[in-house]
């Protein structure tokens, strides 16, 4: 969707085509009614104008992934057997990757390949289907700046709670809108209950406070 913005840049005969209410519509068609929950436009609320509606309504970003690098400097219990050198270091780094699709669908990975090797993967998973043992298929909805990703494990099922972060929340080193999302909550329950009140085996975690970042690849 967002590759319709550079199309514009082309010539003057793509500007034409590309900036037209029609195009714009099927845009937020595209868009809106995979991915929001009501699975309504209300154009009306932007002034009718299907263009305002794509450039200020929140959505997830497409064309490439959003990234989520955690660190934790662990602290090391030196006894006689410990063989790390005295004024090491011990980091633990991992990455969280979700690569959205208009469908309603998300791959999501949790590993400790960074990007450069982790895209890759990606692009070969969605180009031949093949499957990678650190990454698997869920589904995401968005109502307003919030997006939930419902993930199903062998052994349990995750639910991640996203905040889509709006252009006047400043985050370093992201540009544009809807390029970045902070991570408000992660559960987890074997039966696939996520109801607080009724659920006997919900399992909630801490969760990193950076947010996720957008990274664009064109081969997505």
């Amino acid at each position: 969707v967002d590759a319709y913005g550079i199309m514009a840049l082309v010539s003057p005969h793509w500007k034409a085509f590309t900036r037209t209410e029609t195009v714009y519509k099927k845009l937020c068609e595209r868009c809106y009614l995979n991915q929001s929950r009501r699975k309504a436009l209300h154009v009306s609320r932007f002034g009718g104008s299907y263009r305002k509606m794509l450039e200020t309504r929140p959505r997830v970003r497409t064309g490439g992934v959003y990234v989520l690098k955690y660190s934790k400097v662990k602290k090391i219990q030196r006894d006689m057997w410990t063989e790390i050198p005295v004024g090491a270091i011990l980091e633990s780094v991992y990455y969280r990757y979700m690569y959205f699709k208009e469908d309603g669908c998300v791959l999501y990975a949790l590993t400790s390949a960074p990007p450069h090797e982790m895209l890759p993967r990606f692009v070969k998973m969605t180009l031949t289907g093949v499957k990678d043992k650190s990454a698997l298929w869920a589904r995401y909805e968005v109502q307003r700046h919030n997006v939930t990703v419902w993930a199903s494990h062998p052994w349990h099922d995750v639910r991640f709670e996203l905040k889509l972060l709006s252009s006047d929340q400043k985050v370093s080193g992201v540009k544009g809108v809807f390029t970045a999302m902070s991570f408000e909550r992660h559960m987890s329950s074997v039966s696939g209950n996520f109801d607080e009140y009724e659920s006997t085996d919900l399992v909630k975690f801490d969760v990193p406070t950076k947010p996720f970042r957008f990274l664009r690849d064109w081969r997505l």
